[in-house]
């Protein structure tokens, strides 16, 4: 865990620079500043054309983020003491610790440990460690419903089945009110399993699974309240008031232009798992043979026991490729990363596939010499050797070009922040930015608070008059202006 925890911070703070890249998390941002306040919404701006962010509405005098609340949650908590950017590599690392507890609950230490290690080693984990997204938030829901659903199956204890339901109870609601559609692809092989317990035992399944309902539903619930509050109706769809066409389906209206088709979704389904069958494990391209080859050693055992753990590691995995065939967009950028919540389950199979290559390897070792000699240690060399293996190919080859496309991401970096801070000292300023791009203010828009209140008030710089206006909002502020890289205190022409 504190590996884990200390590769997020160093991918934190020297590649994503601790500021937003995309535009979804500039909005995650800025929701969760307003949550970290102890607020609901934001008032409106003076011009809301001058303080635009992407994603982003005002509905009934209200100012807030499209996105679902769950996050923005506990973001705040991070933002509340001025490190939101640390949110994901303490979830990292605490998921990095439950792929290990998940790991041994089903086989042992040693793929335990691996598991462990392939996680907090995995381009695609250490990326979104680094990130403001949600992924990390919900992969680590994911995992502790996982382990909830390991110990209810296992304890006779009633006193400790309440406490795991309940963690299983939170995990769904919260993942819920995080990524709806994650929760929805995660549901249906959670579904089968809890059903398959209530099946085998009813009188004990029962009150644990109804616990888990109701504990879920609450927190779920949060979402609709918030909705009514803000808009006055629960089931206000906040995406489609940014883009009318954002919305899970097929056909026209759903989508841009022509709407979504299933070849459309198959197509982008295979981008994106082109991208993961490197980006899982770092190995381009092959990232999936450890996987395969755990699953194939589980099945192997012809065992019901061994059957079970594949269905339950891997299916969150198929799930959610599945289900997001449903959706217009995929998503590349930070990896394919609506399908991450899938990871932990599939770092256990590879570790599995990992230690039964140990074992082949052992085997055939043993053929070939004489005299076996301490079969301990060559045991242990076995099992941790595909390990190193992995981890030399991953850091050597594939994870140094992949961290080199995620430094300055778009071309967005802390330098204009830098080069700011030393130009103003202790006063307080208002910076006009020109260029409509995301690309040109992402990273000076960062500095916004929602009440427009920090010592840095960044502002779109659109024309004279709005300038005039703006400054005479904000007349206690020195102003000045950038462009192109560049500070200066007057305006450059406008076009």
């Amino acid at each position: 865990m504190a590996l884990a925890l200390t590769a997020g911070i160093i991918i934190a703070t020297s590649v994503t620079e601790q500021i937003p890249h995309l535009e979804d998390e500039i909005a995650y941002l800025f929701q969760a500043r307003i949550f970290a306040r102890g607020k609901l919404w934001a008032s409106p701006p003076v011009s809301t054309s001058s303080f635009y962010i992407p994603f982003a509405l005002i509905i009934n005098e209200k100012w807030i983020a499209k996105y679902t609340i769950g996050w923005p949650m506990l973001l705040a908590v991070g933002e509340r003491f001025s490190a939101g950017w640390l949110v994901n590599p303490v979830l990292g690392a605490l998921t990095t610790g439950m792929t290990y507890l998940i790991g041994r609950e089903i086989f042992d230490r040693g793929v335990a440990i691996t598991a462990a290690v392939l996680c907090a080693a995995s381009p695609f984990f250490l990326i979104q460690s680094g990130t403001l997204m949600s992924h990390m938030f919900s992969a680590f829901c994911v995992a502790c419903l996982t382990l909830a659903y390991l110990r209810l199956a296992r304890i006779p204890s009633r006193s400790r089945r309440l406490a795991w339901a309940s963690v299983a109870g939170i995990s769904l609601g919260f993942l819920w009110l995080t990524r709806p559609l994650t929760g929805l692809a995660i549901l249906i092989p959670f579904v089968i399993l809890f059903a398959r317990l209530l099946w085998q035992n009813p009188r004990q399944a029962a009150p644990d699974i109804g616990i888990l309902i109701v504990i879920a539903a609450l927190i779920a619930a949060l979402q609709p309240i918030y909705l009514y509050m803000v808009t006055g109706s629960p089931t206000t769809n906040l995406y489609t008031l940014v883009w009318p066409y954002d919305r899970v389906g097929f056909g026209p209206g759903y989508g841009p232009y022509e709407g979504h088709t299933l070849q459309q979704a198959l197509r982008t389904a295979g981008q994106g798992l082109e991208l993961w069958s490197s980006e899982l494990l770092g190995l381009p391209y092959v990232s999936w043979l450890p996987v395969i080859a755990g699953t194939a050693a589980l099945l192997a055992r012809r065992k019901e026991k061994a059957q079970s753990p594949i269905f339950l590691l891997a299916g969150p995995f198929v799930a959610l490729v599945g289900v997001y065939l449903i959706y217009w967009v995929g998503a590349q950028v930070y990896g394919p990363r609506y399908y991450f919540e899938g990871h932990t389950g599939l770092m256990i199979l590879a570790a599995v596939g990992l230690q039964a290559a140990g074992d082949i390897g052992l085997k055939c070792w043993n053929r070939l010499r004489k005299h076996t000699g301490s079969q301990l240690l060559a045991q242990q060399i076995s099992h941790y050797l595909p390990l190193a293996l992995v981890l030399a190919i991953s850091s050597s080859v594939y994870l140094p070009n992949r961290i080199d496309d995620c430094q300055g991401l778009y071309g967005i970096t802390r330098a204009p922040l830098e080069q700011l801070e030393t130009i103003r000292g202790e006063n307080e300023v208002l910076l006009f930015v020109r260029g409509s791009r995301w690309i040109d203010y992402a990273a000076l828009f960062s500095e916004n608070t929602p009440w427009l209140d920090g010592p840095v008030l960044a502002a779109h710089d659109m024309n004279e008059g709005m300038t005039s206006y703006i400054q005479s909002q904000f007349p206690e502020r020195e102003a000045w202006f950038y462009r192109d890289g560049m500070f200066t205190q007057t305006p450059t022409p406008y076009d």
